[in-house]
């Protein structure tokens, strides 16, 4: 398929219907939509009349299934175009129309009812930049992260369903991203905190009191460490020999897998 973006007309009618849905409900709960939410979407993603095309031969496949969303942010990367100006966040239109096509990813299902659960509209359609929201975006981020960090860094935060917002990414990436420039620490973190067997972040990793959690390796021990350290010269392993006891049992449950 084409890769194209929503023109104004294309936008304001996506963002209409998300609005429609999202008035029914309380703020801070989830619209329930339907099939035909789905259907509706599809036609406006579809019509020439509320899209225009990239300029290039960059093609792209609405068919695709995410194993997760590290897969749609790895994959993003590799068909979307390498010009800055045309991937950035600002530009609405791409990533609204990638949202649209996708959107049966990027809302979580219903196990009871068969209904997907539609969130605000800043996760699927970029507004103007917000300090707080701009990393909400389900889409761009998980793109963003691929292309500008690398596979480690992206796995941390993005090893979970599609259709889901990272915790790490709200604790971690807004606050300090210092940590993400070491690959070594990125590849210790991956193993340390992800589970190998489900792809997602082990329970308490992100605790805030939790010994040895990812938070603390983030906001503490990395810029204890970058004192006296060439953190972004160092390997995995030389990292781990550098790790404080309270880190033994994460440790520990990676050589356990």
């Amino acid at each position: 398929m084409e890769l194209r973006q929503f023109n104004a007309q294309g936008i304001e009618a996506f963002k209409a219907l998300i609005d429609e849905e999202r008035e029914k409900v309380e703020p801070r709960k989830p619209a329930l939509v339907a099939e035909t939410f789905f259907s509706e979407v599809d036609a406006i993603a579809n019509n020439p009349e509320m899209t225009i095309p990239i300029s290039g031969d960059e093609e792209i496949d609405p068919t695709i299934k995410f194993n997760d969303r590290f897969h749609m942010g790895d994959y993003l990367s590799q068909v979307l175009p390498s010009d800055l100006s045309v991937v950035q966040h600002s530009n609405s239109g791409l990533w609204a129309w990638i949202s649209a096509i996708y959107l049966r990813q990027l809302l979580e299902r219903q196990k009871k009812g068969g209904r997907s659960k539609l969130w605000s509209s800043y996760r699927y359609i970029p507004g103007e930049y917000q300090k707080f929201r701009y990393y909400r975006h389900l889409a761009f981020m998980a793109f963003w992260l691929c292309r500008a960090f690398g596979e480690e860094v992206a796995k941390f935060f993005l090893s979970r369903p599609a259709h889901a917002h990272s915790d790490a990414m709200e604790q971690l990436y807004t606050q300090d991203r210092d940590f993400l420039a070491s690959k070594g620490l990125m590849k210790a973190a991956v193993e340390m905190y992800i589970d190998p067997t489900t792809g997602t972040m082990k329970r308490n990793a992100l605790g805030k009191a939790t010994p040895g959690s990812a938070r603390r390796l983030a906001t503490k021990i990395a810029k204890q460490l970058q004192m006296n350290y060439d953190l972004h010269s160092m390997d995995k392993e030389e990292i781990y020999d550098l790790l404080p006891p309270e880190f033994d049992n994460w440790q520990s449950s990676t050589s356990a897998t």
